[in-house]
């Protein structure tokens, strides 16, 4: 079927007035803002359904309308097994990679007004020798999570002994992944992804199966307010922090928050690295694979921010040691500040701190002090055991968060007037 063609001018009309509107504003930015700008139109279009608008469709969601064609024409021409679609109007054929149209998916309606599963929630953690950080994020979990099933703790290599006592004393899992599946001159990314899929294969089932979410969180991911399943889901079967490369749409390995509605097809839900179309993607990358043979699943990007300056009012200033660090350490400005990860529900107040390479033994060695130095914070702070935090200085930092300009991180932030004041 050929679209109309006033449909194609109503679509060409509102490009044009999009790019006019674009243009303006970058005419009359100076060189920051005019980066600044860029960053936060792709924000808009990522975050919204604007490409499936300009894609021509007709009432139908583009997905499905190119599975049409697609069929149509594979009894006049061979097609290959890539994971391709073929738009045909009345120009040119285009071949595009569908990982490039994918858009976050709302539930059904009938999922929305049902019940939400109260299995409660599993922590998956991923952790290599820094037992510092693990004391602090099972500390945080247990204090924070409101409907905590179990913790479980994976380590890439044997635990120390004060890996094993962290555990213990937070009564976590302790799981060591097998010496027997490192591969030789792995890289950081391969051995994460590889721990993480082992995590899912050896436990998922097993919670998901009693009707319990997952979050599986990298080391350095701490939550900062109360969060629950039910508010963390939202009746989405995933949400997770996009993967911060330019126009990326897969979830980012660090933070990944899994339904029960998976159980039947987590066996196919990789995070593992992947090539498509000759563009590589990522830890996490093979997620876009997931989204793409399960149609029906919904899923939706954490929101995010950067808190670019201390600030004692901000969940006590318990952050405030490392937010100097970070300004201090990164001699580059590609990431200004530590990286705030929000929900983007109204139902849900969750906030989770980023602790920028607090793992990496790479980029900075020697973050004993550091990670000692966040571990003292917080434990001083109304968070800790010998204090207890008031709800509503809590809300008001959380509210706090929520009204800040979202600035995502891009994988290149270099923005001199942010970093440099």
């Amino acid at each position: 079927m050929e679209i109309p063609r006033h449909g194609y001018i109503k679509k060409i009309i509102l490009l044009l007035l999009v790019i006019l509107v674009f243009y303006y504003l970058l005419i009359k930015t100076n060189k920051y803002e005019l980066k600044n700008t860029f960053k936060v139109f792709h924000h808009i279009l990522n975050r919204s359904r604007i490409m499936e608008i300009l894609i021509p469709v007709y009432n139908t969601t583009i997905l499905n309308r190119i599975k049409n064609i697609t069929n149509r024409t594979t009894n006049t021409a061979a097609t290959t097994k890539r994971s391709v679609i073929t738009t045909k109007t009345t120009g040119r054929p285009t071949t595009i990679d569908p990982a490039e149209l994918l858009v976050e998916r709302s539930p059904s309606a009938a999922r929305l007004n049902a019940k939400a599963p109260t299995g409660g929630l599993a922590v998956f953690l991923f952790q290599t020798e820094h037992h510092v950080l693990a004391d602090l994020q099972l500390y945080l979990i247990r204090k924070l999570a409101i409907d905590l099933v179990a913790l479980e703790l994976f380590v890439d290599r044997p635990p120390t002994q004060n890996m094993r006592d962290v555990a213990l004393a937070h009564n976590a899992g302790l799981h060591s992944f097998p010496v027997e599946r490192h591969k030789p001159n792995a890289g950081g990314s391969d051995r994460n992804t590889d721990i993480v899929n082992w995590a899912i294969s050896l436990k998922a089932k097993q919670y998901l199966g009693n009707g319990t979410a997952i979050l599986l969180l990298d080391g350095d991911v701490f939550p900062l307010s109360p969060f629950d399943s039910v508010t963390l889901l939202n009746s989405r079967d995933v949400v997770c922090r996009k993967h911060p490369a330019l126009f990326a749409r897969f979830c980012w390995i660090g933070f990944i928050c899994l339904g029960p509605q998976l159980y039947d097809t987590i066996d196919h839900f990789n995070v593992g690295q992947t090539m498509r179309q000759g563009k590589s993607y990522d830890s996490g990358g093979k997620t876009i694979e997931y989204f793409l043979k399960y149609e029906n699943a919904s899923f939706s990007w954490m929101r995010e921010t950067i808190f670019l300056g201390t600030d004692k009012d901000l969940f006590w200033g318990a952050m405030d040691q490392d937010i100097q660090w970070i300004g201090q350490n990164f001699g580059r400005c590609d990431k200004c500040g530590p990286e705030i990860f929000l929900s983007p529900f109204n139902v849900s107040n969750a906030v989770f701190y980023h602790m920028i390479s607090a793992t990496s033994e790479w980029r900075f060695g020697h973050q004993g002090p550091r990670r000692q130095s966040i571990h003292n914070s917080v434990m001083r702070s109304p968070y800790g055991p010998n204090k207890t935090y008031l709800m509503s200085d809590m809300i008001a930092s959380i509210k706090k968060v929520q009204q800040m300009k979202l600035i995502p991180f891009f994988g290149d932030l270099t923005c001199e007037k942010i970093c440099r004041g």
